[in-house]
């Protein structure tokens, strides 16, 4: 059954007001608070647990375990064991494609290419709309965001503000693309 109309806008309005505070946070401080991370991230886990997305959310929850391994050297490996075995019982193409880009998004930050609240987010993202092509627009604007920080000569950018900027694109292109 689809979402009636009234209750999605008022969940993207949520969504977007979360990726706004989250925006603010980061650009008055370089710091998102765990809350607005964690909270977000374990909903997105119960959206999708019934929404029957139990797949991706084992990964997320391994993922999260094996963050906690105490050889550092195994972490990366373990957790491409992990992701293939994922891969072999997601229920659909649209899920194993989620399942990469959490993965994705997970060694970025296990290899400190990106901040921990930035990895939140885009995996809650993915795990509430179950749709790793979100990660796209995402990414196309953090590549803009970084030339233009590479040019003022920053050393590190906000990076919510690509996160908040390619998930309204994307929102964008999913309901007039057609």
């Amino acid at each position: 059954m689809p979402t009636p109309l009234s209750a999605q806008v008022i969940v993207w309005a949520l969504l977007l007001a979360w990726l706004a505070i989250c925006v603010i946070f980061d650009l008055r401080s370089r710091q998102v608070p765990a809350f607005l991370t964690v909270v977000p991230l374990i909903l997105a886990a119960i959206w999708q647990l019934i929404q029957g997305g139990w797949q991706l959310v084992a990964l997320v929850a391994l993922l999260v375990l094996i963050s906690d391994l105490p050889q550092a050297k195994w972490r990366i490996p373990v957790a491409c064991a992990a992701t293939v075995l994922g891969l072999s019982i997601a229920g659909s193409p649209g899920i194993m494609y989620a399942m990469l880009v959490v993965f994705a998004v997970w060694a970025l930050w296990e290899i400190v290419a990106t901040g921990g609240a930035d990895a939140k987010i885009i995996i809650a993202l993915v795990l509430f709309f179950a749709d790793g092509l979100l990660f796209i627009p995402i990414v196309l604007v953090g590549g803009v965001q970084g030339l233009v920080g590479l040019i003022a000569r920053r050393k590190t950018i906000p990076y919510t503000v690509a996160i908040a900027l390619g998930t309204v694109a994307w929102l964008w292109m999913i309901n007039y693309s057609s």
